[in-house]
């Protein structure tokens, strides 16, 4: 049997075409690291340039400023390792039948495969290390800023924590989240922080209608009312912090430009300040609004100057089927939606991204901000809304790094078999600066 002859030494390549051929993780991840993957836990190197090009006004007999390039390395550990081993029985040799056999358990692997990285390179787009806070798109909860409420800045080493209250004309001691009617949808939401709902997605102080803080991430929930924030790359200092602070525009702004400087405490500690937490719920995908859904995640990243150029989106397949019934896309909108999907799960292309599909599991799902009900005081909590965690990027998001570590065959003992056995080894990273190449849609369908 001819098939089997070389099956030890071709099987692990053939897993990892059929692999890299259906799987989307390898349409949307780049692999521009230095470094050798040699066993498990080794580490690779990322570079990143924190600023951009300067150009000066040349003047003739006057020296040119030289500009320093801000570079930071950081690096991506090859967590994961999967390995197979299986046994096949010599005198199966014997039976012509055997010839399937190869392109079975090839298939069969690289299906695993497929899966698991998938999973695993999405799930760390949205998790601690994700996208950018402040580029999530979803129902947004706004607590508007009265004589109830308060919010209250501290800063510390690595961002700040912030303590809200909703009782302060009550005498100022805080007795809890209560209830507040989001003017975004009309539903009742608790006014604090939903955990871990609501971990690593934007929040923002607020001066009644107006916006007076930068995004800053929500990297912890202690309680209901307090949480720690940290910057979306988590950077403490820089030319854009106030001297001696780790939060930037802790002194307030219009909501785009926030001065540097500050004379005096008086944003970190407010009697009438309310709050936002971005895509606290999510948002309803239909095909009346998916397309403006999809420009809405193109406009994240257009304000944060990332490239137009290999920029993806992947949606779960009842996403797909929205985009077909999408007004916009007929008659003849995607031409690939409609024929079947291409490679590496790819239907098509909508508002400068290539769409990918990918069913569940792979792209996770998550609960809303917990809605609440007034009964006297108080305060009882009905449901939360799940939603998907859509990401959207560019290429430069996020960087992989794989490797068939070992692939060998060994004889079983006590038995008429051999075993094949193989170790792959995979990671992935987002780095700090790069969270910005990226945006997620939190929505339901």
């Amino acid at each position: 049997m001819s098939a089997l002859t070389n099956f030890q030494e071709q099987f692990a390549s053939k897993v990892l075409e059929k692999t890299y051929q259906r799987a989307v993780f390898d349409a949307i991840v780049n692999r521009d690291y230095e470094g050798e993957i040699k066993k498990p836990g080794d580490r690779v190197n990322i570079l990143s340039f924190l600023n951009a090009g300067e150009l000066g006004d040349y003047a003739v007999g006057t020296d040119m400023t030289t500009a320093r390039v801000v570079d930071t390395e950081e690096q991506l550990i090859v967590e994961k390792r999967k390995y197979y081993n299986f046994a096949l029985d010599r005198l199966e040799d014997l039976f012509a039948y055997a010839s399937d056999i190869p392109d079975y358990l090839i298939n069969e692997h690289s299906m695993v495969l497929e899966r698991g990285i998938d999973e695993y390179v999405l799930s760390t787009l949205v998790g601690t290390a994700g996208i950018k806070a402040g580029n999530w798109l979803g129902i947004d909860l706004v607590v508007t800023g009265s004589g109830q409420t308060h919010a209250s800045v501290t800063t510390t080493a690595t961002g700040g924590t912030v303590t809200l209250s909703t009782n302060v004309a009550n005498g100022g001691a805080d007795t809890g989240p209560a209830p507040t009617e989001n003017p975004r949808d009309g539903v009742n939401y608790m006014a604090g922080f939903s955990s871990p709902n609501d971990l690593y997605k934007g929040f923002r102080l607020r001066s009644s209608a107006t916006f007076v803080s930068p995004w800053w991430r929500i990297s912890g929930i202690t309680n209901t009312m307090v949480a720690t924030l940290t910057e979306w790359d988590e950077a403490v200092s820089g030319p854009d912090f106030a001297e001696n602070y780790t939060l930037r525009g802790v002194f307030g702004g219009d909501g785009r430009t926030f001065d540097r400087y500050g004379t005096d405490a008086a944003l970190i500690g407010m009697a009438g300040l309310g709050w936002e937490i971005q895509a606290a719920a999510p948002t309803a995908i239909t095909s009346g609004v998916i397309y403006e859904q999809t420009t809405s995640l193109a406009e994240f990243l257009d304000d944060g100057e990332v490239p137009q150029e290999d920029r993806w989106v992947v949606l779960p397949p009842a996403g797909v089927t929205i985009l077909k019934q999408a007004s916009e896309l007929q008659p003849s909108g995607i031409a690939e939606i409609y024929t079947g999907v291409v490679m590496n799960g790819r239907v098509g292309r909508l508002g400068g991204f290539q769409v990918f599909s990918a069913a569940s599991p792979r792209v996770s799902t998550r609960s809303g901000h917990v809605r609440t009900s007034d009964y006297g005081s108080d305060i009882a909590t009905t449901d939360v809304v799940t939603g998907y965690q859509i990401p959207s990027g560019n290429k430069g998001l996020i960087t992989f790094a794989d490797k068939w570590s070992e692939s060998r065959v060994v004889d079983a003992e006590n038995q008429f078999a051999k075993k094949y056995q193989g170790l792959f080894l995979y990671g992935a990273r987002v780095p700090l600066y790069r969270r910005k190449y990226g945006a997620i849609l939190f929505g339901s369908v």
